[in-house]
């Protein structure tokens, strides 16, 4: 689906071959600016590729350096409310395969479900509920069909990601992580039907690609920033603008966390 936008993206990159591909949640594009000399590629210069609509995803492709991997990094990511077929979400990871990725962090900006876990903390996804009511391989005929999903966000690549936060001195939480289909933040009702289920993070994103990513054999890291405590757990009522503002204090965090992970990786 793809073909024209993996044969200009080739050409872009030249004999640079990525090997780990970054997703960029909302408001997370500061991390970046840790990729050495990228090759900066607006996804509007892409054949085929499509462009998010949403505030805080810009669109742009950076290739490069980054501790000791070659990376490529979306900044700017698909969501199935924008009216984007999440077939396209598993097209754009098969794209990211293709040019050579084999290991895929993904980060995104989630709702806070549990009160030790305020605006501003960092959580690894240790697993995760699929709350969409659809799945990005309906209609895929490539083998395996049925893909294991038992350690779809990488327990090595965990542990390891932790240790260095211990080291960094950087508190950082692991929980599961539910996506609903949004764009609506929830209501409190959803909220306490959702604390009932053991989840620690609500987001609108993030599982179409590690189902993807799960199908196409990649490894993933899963990385959620809290932008808020969610909808009635606090007085304040949940926004876009407050979400962006909260993200970007922890992206600092984040970018030191990724750039010391890939550089002992």
């Amino acid at each position: 689906m793809l073909e024209k936008s993996y044969e200009y993206l080739k050409n872009r990159l030249g004999n640079f071959v990525p090997d780990t591909a970054i997703i960029l949640g909302s408001g997370l594009g500061d991390v970046i600016t840790a990729i050495k000399e990228p090759i900066i590629i607006p996804y509007a210069d892409v054949p085929a590729f499509p462009t998010p609509t949403v505030s805080g995803h810009k669109g742009v492709f950076y290739a490069g350096k980054l501790g000791k991997h070659n990376v490529i990094c979306l900044q700017g990511r698909f969501h199935f409310y924008e009216g984007i077929d999440v077939r396209m979400i598993y097209e754009v990871i098969r794209l990211l395969k293709s040019l050579g990725a084999n290991s895929l962090i993904v980060t995104n900006a989630a709702g806070s479900l549990r009160m030790y876990m305020p605006a501003g903390s960092i959580m690894l996804i240790a697993d995760h509920i699929n709350m969409s009511g659809t799945n990005p391989l309906i209609g895929v005929c490539e083998e395996p069909y049925f893909p294991d999903m038992s350690n779809a966000y990488d327990l090595e690549m965990r542990n390891r990601f932790m240790q260095i936060a211990e080291e960094e001195r950087i508190p950082v939480f692991q929980g599961v992580y539910m996506m609903l289909t949004g764009p609506n933040y929830e209501t409190p009702a959803e909220v306490r039907m959702l604390q009932m289920f053991n989840v620690e993070a609500v987001g609108m994103s993030t599982v179409p690609e590690v189902i993807s990513a799960a199908q196409l054999g990649l490894k993933v890291l899963g990385i959620s920033v809290i932008s808020n405590l969610a909808t009635g757990m606090d007085l304040h009522k949940p926004d876009h603008h407050e979400v962006l503002l909260q993200v970007g204090k922890a992206t600092k965090k984040l970018s030191l966390l990724i750039t010391k992970f890939l550089e002992k990786e």
